[in-house]
């Protein structure tokens, strides 16, 4: 076969020139050498293929582009569609001229109450009609109008929410200046509020932003045309210019309840290669940008570990385990290919945290002067076998009691004690950093980070002093105590810090209670340490000792004057 590009062989063939990347561009980390790839080039025959030289046929016309100035050659989205009973249909736009026919033809429904339903624009009216069905009377296409009308509802209410979040980050920006804090201020009240994770709270404010800048997507979400996941797909293509997603807005948004998710994202990845040739590798920089390593709960003791990395890495690292699973097949071994390469996956972490060490020999950094390691805090009775109570893995959750002395069997133990109570016994110091024995002991007892909602490890979050530390009086007073202490990951802690949020802790139940700046108050209970629960504490007898504000009677139960609920 001859190259027409390269000479046959020999010392006059040469490697095609890679280009350069641009200057700043962060490609990732590349860590592989040279010689662990095989790079094949695919060239065509010299008889069927290009001639150097000529002009290469035209490219396929993609479906949809950019039209208006600086848009390159931007294709028309479509051609007309003739409609039945005579209705034109708009160019480029599957949906008919007359909204209120359009699914009704699209769909061939045909039953009265579900034409109804559908016609019925998303709003009070929509929702009265939709609580006044009976599902049991209507007929099936009804049913499916019935699901289909709550979906357009939810779609509404979304966006009728998008609304107050942007209210509230624009009251954010006028308080504490527009930037990184009042976005961050308006994303912890969310999320406490609605008790969801710090990812879901940024998703509401991020969307909320978008359709804000973005009306004519608002304006869909708001009709039911489209839902969040489609309108969020349309938001954050961020290789256009907000010009440019306008008038792809304006091409798309009528097509875009009849897609999916990943054929809406086909659409815009292709106009926006027409619109702009260098969008790819803009798209891929910022993918490359946005690398990531998630963990998720599996359940039943399992956990998904998923990894956003580059392709080639990626490719890298399938290679790797595909070689290390044959490698540890043997003939009494009966786990399957995917157990095989789990296994060798888990063990290339396992072995590095064991070692102390990176893969380049390095000791691996420590955290609260600790080195490394997995925090498991289980029942005295459940390690001797006397319980099944669940333990607690770090930053994860329960595990089984069975997962718990398994993992103890090769673990390092150490004593947390604690009070009749099941709460963990107070150590204290008068210096502003907590010892090591403290320090394992607010991890141990805190396990999360202790903003409402907030899942970041413990062991990865800063050991903040819930009031803050006063070096005037640190000879008089023993500030760093196990009650005066609490962790926090940086990002709620320097909002604390800055005075945004105020938290203070309960020292008889060890709740801590915040409070947002509109005045919210959110407690966060104590995760109990594992094991079966406290006997429940006995009344005092009617002549001893009694608590303050709580008399007894002589059968020891209580008259009164208790603190007000």
């Amino acid at each position: 076969m001859t190259c027409p590009h390269f000479p046959p062989s020999g010392r006059g063939r040469q490697r095609p020139a890679l280009a350069a990347s641009a200057p700043g561009v962060d490609r990732g980390r590349s860590y592989v050498g040279a010689r662990s790839y095989v790079v094949t080039m695919v060239t065509d025959d010299g008889d069927a293929g290009t001639e150097a030289g000529t002009t290469p046929p035209p490219a396929p016309t993609p479906p949809v582009g950019l039209a208006g100035a600086g848009a390159g050659a931007a294709l028309s989205a479509g051609a007309s569609h003739a409609a039945p009973g005579g209705v034109d249909a708009v160019p480029g736009d599957p949906h008919l001229a007359d909204p209120d026919l359009a699914e009704a033809f699209r769909y061939g429904v045909t039953s009265p109450a579900a034409i109804t339903l559908e016609r019925t624009p998303t709003g009070p009216a929509l929702a009265a009609r939709l609580a006044a069905v009976n599902l049991a009377d209507v007929d099936d296409a009804t049913v499916i109008e019935v699901i289909a009308g709550y979906e357009r509802e939810i779609a509404r209410l979304v966006s009728t929410q998008a609304m107050a979040v942007a209210e509230l980050q624009a009251r954010r920006d006028r308080t504490h200046g527009r930037g990184t804090d009042a976005n961050r201020l308006a994303v912890s009240e969310v999320q406490a509020r609605l008790g969801i994770t710090q990812h879901a709270a940024e998703a509401k404010v991020n969307l909320a932003l978008g359709l804000q800048e973005f009306p004519a997507v608002a304006h869909a979400l708001t009709a039911g045309r489209i839902d969040a996941r489609k309108a969020d797909i349309l938001l954050t293509h961020d290789s256009l210019t907000p010009a440019e997603r306008r008038r792809l807005h304006a091409q798309l948004l009528a097509a875009a309840g009849g897609l999916t998710g990943p054929q809406l994202k086909a659409q815009i990845a292709t106009a926006a290669l027409r619109v702009d040739p260098d969008a790819g590798k803009k798209r891929r920089a910022q993918a490359v940008r946005d690398r990531t390593v998630s963990f998720d709960d599996g359940g039943d003791g399992m956990m998904w570990v998923a990894a956003f990395i580059r392709a080639d890495h990626g490719a890298a690292a399938r290679v790797v385990l595909e070689a290390l699973a044959a490698a540890s097949k043997t003939d009494t071994d009966n786990r399957t290919v995917d157990q095989r390469r789990a296994d060798a996956f888990a063990d290339i972490f396992g072995g590095i945290l064991e070692r102390g060490v990176d893969l380049q020999g390095q000791p691996l950094p420590t955290f609260h002067g600790q080195r490394a390691l997995v925090q498991v805090t289980i029942g005295a009775g459940t390690l001797l076998g006397i319980d099944d109570e669940p333990a607690v893995l770090g930053g994860h959750g329960p595990i089984s009691a069975e997962l718990g002395r398994e993992i103890a069997l090769d673990g390092t133990w150490r004593g947390l004690f604690t009070d009749a109570a099941g709460c963990f016994a107070a150590l204290g110091s008068k210096k502003y950093r907590p010892g090591a024995d403290l320090s394992r002991t607010v991890i141990a007892r805190d396990v999360t980070c202790s903003f409402p909602g907030c899942r970041q490890p413990a062991w990865r979050a800063d050991l903040d002093h819930i009031d803050s530390y006063d070096p005037a009086v640190a000879d008089l007073l023993e500030q760093t105590t196990k009650n005066r202490m609490q962790a926090l990951c940086r990002r709620h802690h320097n909002l604390k810090t800055a005075k945004f949020w105020h938290a203070s802790r309960d020292e008889v139940s060890g709740a801590i209670t915040w409070t947002a700046p509109t005045g919210h108050v959110y407690i966060r209970a104590p995760d109990r340490p594992p094991g079966p629960p406290p006997p429940p504490a006995r009344a005092p007898a009617a002549n001893g000792p009694q608590p303050p504000g709580i008399r007894f009677r002589g059968d020891g139960s209580d008259v009164g004057d208790a603190p007000p609920f």
